[in-house]
């Protein structure tokens, strides 16, 4: 089992490219190598300003007062749970037991790499 806990977007990339394939921890170093080498992240896994302004990785920024379209938009992982938002202080927030739901699930496969990261994007402002 591989002890190293790679970046989001190592994570991401390893799982795109493998394509349902056996994940090594080999074949993740390569990538997180490769990652690091073409200037598409920094060593600490944050993307580089090229990748942004390149388009190759996009940054979540959520503004108040989004619309649930706008908002799924962002996090379409979350189309399906609309019955679980409520929108507070112009943003869109959930239970702590719905919150705990997903804290759970992200350790589970019930959501891809992609979802996942979208769930931490959101979570991530949200885990006080």
């Amino acid at each position: 089992m591989n002890s190293i806990i790679y970046p989001p977007l190592v994570e991401q990339a390893v799982t795109e490219l493998a394509a349902g394939e056996p994940i090594t921890a080999a074949y993740q170093a390569q990538v997180y190598r490769a990652l690091v080498k073409d200037q598409i992240i920094d060593e600490f896994g944050n993307p580089t300003q090229q990748a942004l302004q390149q388009g190759w990785v996009t940054e979540v920024v959520e503004k108040s007062d989004l619309t649930w379209r706008e908002f799924i938009e962002l996090y379409p992982v979350f189309g399906n749970f609309a019955q679980d938002f409520k929108k507070f202080d112009g943003f869109w927030k959930v239970t702590l037991e719905f919150k705990n739901f997903l804290i759970h699930e992200l350790k589970g496969a019930a959501f891809t790499e992609i979802e996942k990261q979208q769930i931490q994007d959101f979570l991530g402002g949200r885990l006080e």
